[in-house]
């Protein structure tokens, strides 16, 4: 199993619970957009304590990058607490929540912290000039829970867009109120049969949009894609 030892070089907070990672970029990893790996960063005491994440980064910038909501577990706590400059080891890149130069229509229909797979995913199809049209879903509270709000505003154009929708909106929003449902996906997404759908997000959200999709919408299975987030 490879394993490279690679440092902590920035921590950048993109909500006010959720922060981004970001190491260097280690000499023979290479990984996919929205693939995951392993982290271990070292305990308070001694040894080390591990998790999973997906990548945020794509594979085309010179970092590597993980984005998670900071909860009250000794995980979460110890990772908030390393400064930069730490010694931690990555390991075991895997998965298959990506996107191919095949695809040419998609859909990534996110919840939460789910957008991280996404954001790797977006990040790479806008770098490699790629021209696969891509729109994004997005669920969320409120707009201050909205991670990677501005660069996804940034980066809105004729090949992706995005929707918001917010469950419990600040009193000024005129966007989309409540959860993702079908009549948010088919008011946003006019080609439904044209495209490839990723789902990502808490595993109770993935498998109701999932049945929204193949029941309500009709969508084909085969062209729908999964990747559930438990314990981010």
């Amino acid at each position: 199993m490879p394993e490279w030892n690679v440092k902590l070089i920035d921590k950048i907070e993109r909500t006010s619970d959720i922060t981004s990672f970001r190491l260097n970029h280690p000499e023979g990893l290479s990984y996919l957009p929205g693939q995951f790996f392993f982290v271990y960063i070292p305990a308070e005491v001694e040894g080390s304590i591990m998790h999973h994440f997906s990548f945020s980064s794509s594979p085309s910038e010179p970092f590597i990058e993980f984005t998670t909501r900071i909860r009250d577990s000794p995980f979460k706590n110890r990772l908030n607490q390393l400064k930069n400059g730490t010694t931690v080891k990555i390991a075991s890149v895997s998965g298959q929540f990506t996107i191919t130069k095949e695809m040419k229509k998609i859909v990534f229909v996110c919840g939460g912290i789910g957008i991280t797979a996404a954001r790797s995913n977006i990040k790479w199809v806008l770098d490699s000039l790629s021209n696969i049209d891509t729109i994004l879903l997005y669920g969320n509270r409120d707009s201050n829970n909205i991670a990677f709000k501005d660069e996804l505003e940034q980066i809105s154009e004729e090949s992706f867009k995005v929707f918001h929708i917010l469950s419990d909106p600040e009193e000024d929003w005129d966007g989309p109120k409540g959860y993702i449902n079908a009549e948010f996906i088919s008011s946003s997404v006019l080609d439904l049969m044209e495209r490839i759908w990723f789902i990502s997000g808490p595993p109770i959200m993935v498998k109701s949009i999932k049945t929204i999709l193949t029941t309500v919408l009709n969508i084909p299975e085969r062209k729908v894609k999964t990747e559930n987030y438990v314990g981010y």
